[in-house]
């Protein structure tokens, strides 16, 4: 993972940070009538993982609401109710944008007069990402303090946490902001890209700190997640040596039964670690490596393939949340299993 970073970081620092603007003619465009088949798998793929989207964040909505059942306090719920809101606005450009662009004519003049919602709602993909990585980082700075740090946790149950969440917004926006100033984002649907065009130059050194910071991130969150296994392990060792010196068949039955649940708890807290940070690193890896590999050994004929490719992976980020927690969390599918039954005894009355 570390080793992975670095090598992003060298390639962001390697890349010129003025961006120039772009040859916009395609050798392929979706909307021709020799690629119909593909734009409507295309479509359809989209509609799916966005429908998995939507329907697992609202799920995620529901195990938080029932806090009467789950094992997680409320700031927690509070910082990851952010991340959900984040999920859906990130959602916005998928189906303001990209659905209907799809759906039109290549030589349709209702493009021409709607090019301001294009790159409006385009932003919102990169205001979503910022807000995500450090709602994901305030998340698991939250569980190392309790579990780690209990005595700093008040830090979390005061007026200070509601500061730091308005803080994380408005430098979201800040960001988003200076963003939206020196570069225009919009959403190409002949090779269905998503494009960066800068008409400014933008400050080096920002820009630099920048993608190093949104890179440390993800670092960071892998760390503490790491410490908290090595932490929930010495505990259970530590436990496990005052029951061994306790001769007592009951003590012995329980001994085995905490240890089968500790360990399945630590095999889901590295599996939450892996899968959580690596849907975060993958991503940069997706946008600036994967694009240049492919075009030289497919040629320009795989632009489409890979348009489809990359926008149903940056769907499935805003999904990731829910897919980690329900994965990793048995408590959280028995809370929706539930509800279910609740549903179902309620329509039968």
């Amino acid at each position: 993972m570390l080793a992975c970073s670095y090598y992003i970081i060298v390639l962001f620092l390697s890349i010129p940070l003025t961006c120039q603007e772009r040859n916009t003619t395609d050798v392929a465009d979706i909307r021709d009538e020799n690629h119909k088949a593909l734009k409507y798998v295309a479509f359809l793929l989209f509609t799916i993982f966005l429908l998995y989207g939507i329907i697992s964040n609202i799920l995620l909505a529901i195990v938080f609401y029932r806090r009467q059942d789950n094992h997680y306090n409320l700031e927690f719920i509070l910082i990851a109710s952010q991340l959900i809101i984040c999920n859906f606005i990130a959602f916005l450009p998928q189906v303001i944008v990209v659905l209907p662009e799809m759906l039109q004519a290549k030589n349709s003049l209702y493009a021409e007069q709607t090019i301001w919602i294009n790159q409006t709602f385009s932003a919102f993909n990169n205001f979503s990402l910022f807000a995500i990585l450090h709602f994901s980082f305030l998340v698991t700075l939250n569980r190392f303090v309790v579990l780690i740090l209990p005595k700093y946790s008040a830090l979390f149950k005061s007026a200070w946490l509601y500061f730091v969440i308005i803080f994380v917004w408005l430098s979201t926006l800040v960001n988003s902001t200076v963003d939206f100033y020196y570069c225009i984002r919009s959403f190409r649907v002949s090779n269905l890209s998503w494009i960066r065009v800068c008409t400014k130059q933008p400050n080096t050194i920002f820009m630099s700190i920048h993608y190093l910071w949104l890179l440390f991130l993800p670092i960071a969150m892998f760390v503490m997640y790491i410490i908290i296994f090595c932490s929930i392990r010495r505990i259970r060792y530590f436990a496990l040596d005052i029951l061994n010196n306790q001769d007592n068949t009951a003590v012995s039955i329980k001994r085995r039964v905490n240890k089968a649940r500790n360990g399945v708890y630590e095999r889901s807290m590295l599996i939450q670690a892996a899968l959580t940070c690596g849907v975060l690193e993958i991503r940069p890896i997706i946008f600036y490596f994967l694009p240049p590999i492919v075009i030289k050994i497919f040629g320009k004929g795989a632009n489409i393939p890979l348009g489809i490719f990359i926008n149903c992976y940056i769907i499935f980020f805003y999904a990731a949340l829910p897919t980690v927690h329900f994965f990793c969390n048995r408590r959280a599918r028995n809370i929706l299993k539930y509800q279910f039954l609740q549903s179902k005894i309620e329509i039968k009355k």
